[in-house]
């Protein structure tokens, strides 16, 4: 044998055998996944969940694992409320070398249908296109991170409610913590915001609203308003991290703490400052929720607090409260708030 050819087997053999190596790794990896997936679905069968496809494929080498679901959909009834995601497609892909972290897309989008509740209609929210990524915790114990973003959302209840554009970030519980611990966190933005009727004066779309939260405490399993009367009790509260609107000639942002009254309702404490107070005000009167006289009196009374803003024009800072049944800016009441029954 020349040495060229000896030469050439020389280089030629190593490579071939990492290429078989990886080839039989690749494939090793896709069999735990299509073997998860089959887990995963078998295990939520057995909770009562409905979990299926038409069909699913894995793909991708020699690159990337590729898993393609087609037509699944997802549904609790015995959950409260009960629900059904369905979509035309979805697809995942993650590397062979980290075969926990997922690239999600329903590039056709997607649907949620939420039955009725005993003070509610049906909820149903689709979205034009899907994308989001999910991460492993970083050690055992910690929350999973997952963020997911939407285009072209239509919800359907009493009204509809659309959006161009909405994103949202949150590491999932991990763990049961007390009420001094973080247990949720998760932000959300949300741009062009259509609304079923104009608010006077402020318009009809919200051009931008966002917000951070953290959960403070462990919302238990089981029906809602047990949940959260065990969650309050055992002193749980939500931080509101950042709160930011835009909305005709309204600018606000806020941080504060959220918590629950002995009747279930929102009692809260609030920092805000509020750019077109008076355009809040006049939407109150306007929707005949504050009267005229209320409406000049609160008027003044914020006029007393604002100072001017570095455009020139009066900014408010001042305290949000809610209690009550009611929302406070600084001394004046404002509005009454809606009654929840968390069904």
């Amino acid at each position: 044998m020349r040495r060229p050819t000896r030469l050439i087997l020389l280089i030629a053999l190593p490579l071939i055998a990492a290429a078989a190596a990886y080839g039989a790794y690749w494939f090793y990896v896709a069999g735990l996944v299509r073997d998860a997936i089959v887990d995963w679905a078998a295990a939520r069968r057995v909770e009562g969940i409905t979990v299926g496809w038409d069909s699913y494929a894995i793909a991708g080498f020699p690159g990337a694992i590729r898993v393609t679901i087609e037509a699944p959909v997802f549904s609790n009834s015995t959950a409260t409320p009960g629900y059904e995601a369905r979509g035309a497609q979805l697809t995942g892909e993650a590397s062979p070398w980290s075969p926990r972290q997922w690239r999600i897309e329903a590039p056709q989008g997607a649907q949620i249908a939420i039955q009725p509740g005993p003070d509610r209609a049906a909820v149903t929210i689709a979205a034009a296109r899907l994308g989001g990524t999910i991460a492993p915790p970083a050690q055992d114990g910690d929350g999973m991170p997952i963020a997911l973003t939407a285009e072209q959302i239509t919800m359907v209840a009493d009204a509809r409610v659309t959006a161009s554009r909405a994103a949202i970030r949150a590491i999932l519980p991990g763990r049961k913590v007390s009420h001094q611990e973080v247990w949720f966190t998760s932000t959300i933005a949300v741009d062009d915001l259509g609304l079923a009727a104009a608010v006077e004066p402020l318009g009809q779309t919200i051009a931008h609203v966002d917000a951070g939260i953290a959960v403070k405490g462990t919302i238990p399993s089981g029906p809602r308003p047990a949940a959260l009367a065990a969650w309050r009790d055992d002193g749980g509260t939500l931080e509101l991290q950042s709160l930011g609107l835009l909305w005709g000639k309204l600018a606000l942002a806020a941080t504060g703490t959220i918590s629950l009254d002995a009747a279930m309702q929102p009692l809260g404490a609030l920092t805000a400052r509020i750019g077109g107070y008076n355009e809040i005000i006049d939407a109150l009167v306007a929707a005949n929720t504050m009267r005229p006289g209320d409406a000049q009196f609160a008027k003044i009374a914020l006029g007393v607090l604002a100072r001017p803003g570095a455009d020139g024009k009066p900014e408010l800072d001042a305290p949000i409260t809610l209690q009550n049944g009611f929302l406070f800016i600084g001394p004046a009441r404002l509005a009454r708030l809606p009654h929840f029954t968390w069904e």
